[in-house]
C-alpha cells in the first residue's frame, strides 16, 4: 500500500485592490484565514506578492525593506515582541534609537510624549517580564513609533489586552493621526477597536468584499433596529418573539432584529404596558452585530455560488 499527501494550492490574497491615504485610520478586518495577517506581511516587506502590485510610501515593500523600514512602524502583537524580556522597556527604547538614529533631545521629547500619554510613568524603567500584557502592548506601541513613521501597521495589536489599556492605544492612535498626520492599517478582531476608524477594509478568503467608512455598512443596515426586551419572570418569550428575528433569548430576555416602523405599532405600545416586560431597549445596530451579519450575507452568497457550481 502507498501513502501520499494529496496537495491544494491555496490563494491567500486574490484581486485584492485598495489605496490608503495619508492621516487615515484603516481597520481590516475579516476571519482567520482571510488573507489579514499576510497582506500586512506583505505591507511590512515580510512576504513577497507571486503576483500583481504592491507599492506601500512609493516604495517595492519586498525589494525595498531597508528603505521602506526607516518610514514605517510595525506592531505584530505579543506574539512576536520588540521588547528584550529580561530588560526594561527603557533599553528597547534606547536601542531604537541608536538603530534609527534619533538626536537625543528629539528622543528624550518624543519618550516624555508617549509616557504621559500612555501613563507608562513607573513601567517603562521595570523588566519586561514584570509588566502586565497591557503594560507590554502600550511599550510595544511605543518601540513603533518612537522614530515618528509615516506608517504604522499594527496586526492584531489588543488581543488578550485589558480594557484600560486597549482604549488607551486607541486613543493614541487618533491622537497621532491628529497631531502627526501618521497613517494606520489595523487588522483585529476586536470591535472596539474598530470605534474611531475613518475607514473598513473587509477581506474574506483572500478577496476583497467590502470597503467604505463605517456610515457605509451602517447604510446597509439602515432598515433594522434591535429591541431588548426583559421580563419579570418565564414563559413570556413566545408572545413576542414572532414580532423580528430573535438574535439572542433566554428565559426572561429577548434581542429581536425588526424593522424600525414595527416599534410604531399597536402591538409595541401594547407591550409598554405588559406587567411581564419591566424593562426595553431600543438601538440602532452595533458594529459588532453588522460585522457578524456581514459574514452571515457573505456565507449566503458563498453557499449559492456552490450550488450553482454543481
Amino acid at each position: 500500500m502507498l501513502f501520499g499527501r494529496k496537495k491544494k494550492i491555496k490563494t491567500a490574497l486574490g484581486g485584492v485592490s485598495f489605496s490608503v491615504k495619508k492621516g487615515e485610520i484603516l481597520a481590516m478586518l475579516g476571519r482567520n484565514g482571510s488573507g489579514k495577517s499576510t497582506l500586512i506581511k506583505m505591507m511590512a516587506g515580510i512576504l513577497r506578492a507571486d503576483g500583481g502590485s504592491l507599492t506601500v510610501l512609493g516604495l517595492d515593500p519586498y525589494k525595498d525593506r531597508i528603505r521602506l523600514a526607516q518610514q514605517i512602524g510595525v506592531v505584530f502583537g505579543s506574539t512576536h515582541p520588540q521588547l528584550f524580556w529580561d530588560l526594561p522597556p527603557m533599553d528597547t527604547f534606547n536601542y531604537i534609537k541608536g538603530m534609527y538614529g534619533i538626536p537625543q533631545s528629539t528622543f528624550d521629547r518624543r519618550l516624555k510624549y508617549f509616557i504621559k500619554m500612555l501613563s507608562l510613568e513607573g513601567v517603562y524603567t521595570r523588566q519586561t517580564r514584570q509588566l502586565s500584557l497591557g503594560e507590554r502592548m502600550k511599550c510595544e506601541f511605543v518601540c513603533s513609533n518612537l522614530h515618528a513613521p509615516t506608517l504604522v501597521l499594527m496586526d492584531e495589536p489588543t488581543v488578550g489586552v485589558d480594557l484600560p489599556s486597549r482604549m488607551a492605544i486607541a486613543e493614541a492612535v487618533v491622537k497621532l493621526r491628529n497631531e502627526m498626520k501618521t497613517t494606520f492599517v489595523i487588522t483585529t478582531h476586536v470591535v472596539d477597536d474598530v470605534a474611531n476608524v475613518d475607514r473598513i477594509v473587509m477581506l474574506d478568503h483572500g478577496k476583497l468584499v467590502f470597503d467604505g467608512p463605517q456610515e457605509k455598512m451602517r447604510a446597509l443596515f439602515k432598515k433594522s433596529v434591535i429591541v431588548e426586551l426583559y421580563f419579570n419572570g418565564k414563559g413570556h418569550l413566545g408572545k413576542y418573539s414572532k414580532h423580528g428575528n430573535v438574535v439572542m433569548s433566554r428565559e426572561d430576555y429577548l434581542k429581536l432584529e425588526m424593522e424600525p416602523d414595527r416599534v410604531k405599532q399597536r402591538w409595541f405600545i401594547d407591550m409598554l404596558n405588559d406587567e411581564a416586560v419591566v424593562d426595553y431597549r431600543i438601538n440602532e445596530p452595533s458594529l459588532g452585530f453588522m460585522l457578524n451579519q456581514m459574514y452571515k450575507h457573505i456565507d449566503k452568497k458563498g453557499s449559492h455560488r456552490g450550488a450553482e457550481n454543481d
